[in-house]
C-alpha cells in the first residue's frame, strides 16, 4: 500500500507563470469533481468517487495529518467510462453510504521529478497550490524528509509556512454544504 506525502496552501491564480518557470513546462489542465461517501454517524469519509479526464477514480484513504501535514495511506483504482458513475452513485446509497459532500476543483497539473504540483481554484474556497509525493514508507518520521522537500518547493515558488492550510477540504467545506 502506498501512502501520499501531501501539503496545500493557499495561494493565487498569478502563481501560475511561476509554477510554468519553475518546472520549466506549462500546466497540463485538470478538472476533478469529488464525491465523497460516508455513513449517517461517520464524523469523515469512507471513500471518495473522483470524475477526471473522462474516467471515475475511486479512492478510499486512511487519513493523518499533523500541523498541515498529511500521511494517507491510500488505496485506488481507475474506471475509464465516466458513463458509470450514476451506477456507482446507485451502489453507494444502495449499501447504505450517504453523500458526505462534494468538492470541485479546476486548475493546473505539473510534475517535478517525483513530486506532483498543482494549482487548483477550490469551489468556495478559492486558490490552493497542492503538493505530494506517493511513498512506500510509513509513517511522518519516515517520510520527514518529503515533507522537507515539499516545503523547499513551497519556499522556491514564494510561498511561506504560515501559506500552508493545516484544515483539509472537507472541515472547510461543510459550511457551504451541511450533511442532510
Amino acid at each position: 500500500m502506498s501512502y501520499e506525502i501531501e501539503i496545500k496552501a493557499h495561494a493565487c491564480r498569478a502563481l501560475k507563470e511561476r509554477i510554468d518557470a519553475y518546472v520549466g513546462t506549462v500546466g497540463e489542465d485538470v478538472v476533478k469533481s469529488d464525491t465523497y461517501y460516508a455513513f449517517a454517524h461517520d464524523e469523515v469519509p469512507r471513500f471518495r468517487l473522483r470524475l477526471e479526464n473522462g474516467g471515475i477514480l475511486v479512492s478510499a484513504k486512511r487519513n493523518r495529518r499533523q500541523d498541515g501535514l498529511e500521511c494517507n495511506q491510500e488505496l485506488e483504482f481507475r474506471h475509464d467510462d465516466a458513463s458509470d458513475m450514476e451506477v456507482m452513485h446507485q451502489m453507494a446509497m444502495l449499501l447504505g453510504y450517504e453523500v458526505f459532500i462534494h468538492k470541485h476543483k479546476q486548475g493546473w497539473s505539473w510534475m517535478k521529478g517525483r513530486v506532483h504540483i498543482e494549482l487548483l481554484d477550490v469551489l468556495h474556497l478559492g486558490w490552493f497550490l497542492e503538493m505530494e509525493i506517493i511513498s512506500n514508507l510509513d509513517g511522518f518520521e519516515a517520510n520527514r524528509p518529503l515533507y522537507d522537500e515539499l516545503y523547499g518547493i513551497l519556499h522556491d515558488l514564494g510561498l511561506e509556512d504560515g501559506d500552508v492550510e493545516r484544515r483539509s477540504y472537507q472541515e472547510m467545506l461543510r459550511p457551504f454544504e451541511p450533511r442532510s
